[in-house]
């Protein structure tokens, strides 16, 4: 039908207030939130201050407000951001610091905050795009950037989400605005069934991205649908989202139902001055659903029992093969990231070592997503199991991840990793190389010192 839409047309429509379609050209799109990490926001907030200073002096504000008064007794507007209340700063990629200039970053960030009225996270809240969902700051049905390639995480709870560059990071802080936007056309996966024993979402999302490499969701959305999806929590839909951007895809999103409601619902008991906010947002989220008849590029039908342990393979996230095929050996393991360092993330991981140590050849890392995550994990017991086998448990943040902190990698080191990306050079030395896999395979590995298919550590 003529009417139908995908949940992405919904959102693009809402935002200009017309109804859009796949393939049109958006010439300015409102965004809803914007969010900056300090990797891009130091040199981000530098050009916002050159370029808009002389623009707000000439022209004002809008705000009598905002006028003040110079030496020479003109007029002039006061320098500000489209809106302090939809603006979010969080230091997580090197933090606690790690060098004099990340540091004078992060004071720019906190002065330039504490200026414009925006919340400024602390070092060690966590890691930007699980701050976000799990602080009520991003909701469904909003268009949503930042700047990094995986925003597209946060379409887990229905939001439209996407990197953006410096530039126009800071049009988008002066104006509350990207320009040229073409909708795109999503590429539907329909996954039905249950997940077998030592199987979960990172396993599904290397499956896909096995089958269709780098390229195969080229300026698309990815939306993630049927049965698994219905049943599979925040978490599992959090990892998929996130390595979407992986094939390349320009976002990736779930339709929010129950589970999204229940997450939300969830962040309101936590708080409770958000709680007229994000009730508004959920008594919006049965609108905010693709149709039955919506139209897509294309679609993968993916049965879930049939999938196993899976491994990316240097140096490509695409590279995948079960697990149970691969018998490499590593000497690094790190359990963290955007990806896969939420609760149940965690849980996964400590139910394999728990009661077992880490290979003596093996240096064990993890790295809660958030400050939430890591004192939950801490009031468990979790943290405890981690460091009854082993591993170095550190604070929130990005950690090696993007190879800049927290077990940078030397050229002899062989990694597998719960984060997104395995390219050379990317956690370290160009020459190491790096391995993607599930928690549970990622746990059984750093017992065994190789690459390890997990169904032998969980029982039936």
């Amino acid at each position: 039908m003529l009417g139908q839409q995908t949940i992405v047309e919904k959102i693009a429509s809402r935002a200009v207030g017309r109804k859009v379609r796949a393939g049109d050209h958006i010439e300015v799109l409102p965004i809803d939130k914007l969010y900056f990490n300090e990797v891009i926001a130091p040199p981000a907030l530098v050009n916002f201050k050159q370029d808009f200073t002389p623009i707000f002096e000439e022209v004002g504000s809008g705000s009598e407000k905002e006028i003040v008064v110079s030496l020479e007794g003109k007029q002039k507007a006061r320098l500000k951001v489209f809106d302090p209340k939809r603006v979010c700063f969080i230091p997580d990629h090197t933090v606690p610091s790690c060098s004099v200039k990340v540091a004078q970053g992060v004071a720019l960030m906190k002065e330039f905050a504490k200026d414009q009225g925006i919340k400024m996270y602390k070092e060690g809240d966590g890691i930007e795009h699980t701050v976000v969902t799990e602080e009520g700051f991003v909701r469904p049905g909003e268009v949503v950037v930042a700047t990094d390639s995986h925003t597209d995480t946060v379409g887990a709870i229905g939001a439209l989400g996407f990197g953006i560059g410096t530039t126009e990071a800071e049009y988008a802080l002066a104006l509350g605005e990207i320009y040229d936007f073409f909708v795109p056309e999503s590429y539907r996966f329909e996954v039905s069934g249950e997940f077998s024993k030592g199987v979960s979402a990172k396993d599904l999302i290397l499956t896909i991205l096995g089958t269709l490499k780098e390229g195969g969701c080229s300026k698309r959305i990815a939306e993630f649908r049927g049965e698994t999806i219905r049943n599979m929590g925040m978490d599992g839909r959090f990892t998929i989202c996130n390595m979407s951007v992986e094939m390349s895809a320009r976002s990736a999103i779930v339709n929010p139902d129950r589970i999204t409601l229940d997450f939300m619902k969830d962040i309101v008991a936590r708080h409770r001055e958000l709680a007229p906010e994000l009730e508004e947002s959920m008594s919006r989220v049965s609108m905010v659903q693709s149709d039955d008849n919506a139209e897509y590029s294309s679609r993968m039908d993916i049965e879930a029992s049939k999938l196993v342990p899976q491994v990316a393979l240097p140096h490509s996230p695409s590279n995948a093969k079960p697990a149970s095929e691969v018998n490499d050996e590593v000497n690094v393991v790190f359990i963290g990231s955007c990806t896969n360092a939420r609760h149940s993330d965690l849980m996964e991981a400590a139910r394999i070592l728990k009661g077992r140590k880490v290979h003596s050849s093996v240096n064990l890392i993890v790295i809660p997503a958030s400050r939430l995550v890591y004192n939950w994990a801490m009031s468990e017991g979790v943290l405890k199991i981690f460091a009854d086998a082993g591993a170095n448990i550190e604070s929130s943040n990005c950690g090696p991840c993007f190879g800049k902190h927290m077990g940078v990698l030397s050229p002899a080191d062989r990694c597998l990793s719960t984060s997104n990306r395995n390219y050379k050079g990317r956690m370290g030395s160009p020459e190491a190389f790096i391995y993607l896999s599930s928690p549970a395979t990622a746990a059984a590995s750093a017992i065994e010192g190789k690459i390890t298919d997990p169904r032998r550590y969980i029982p039936n």
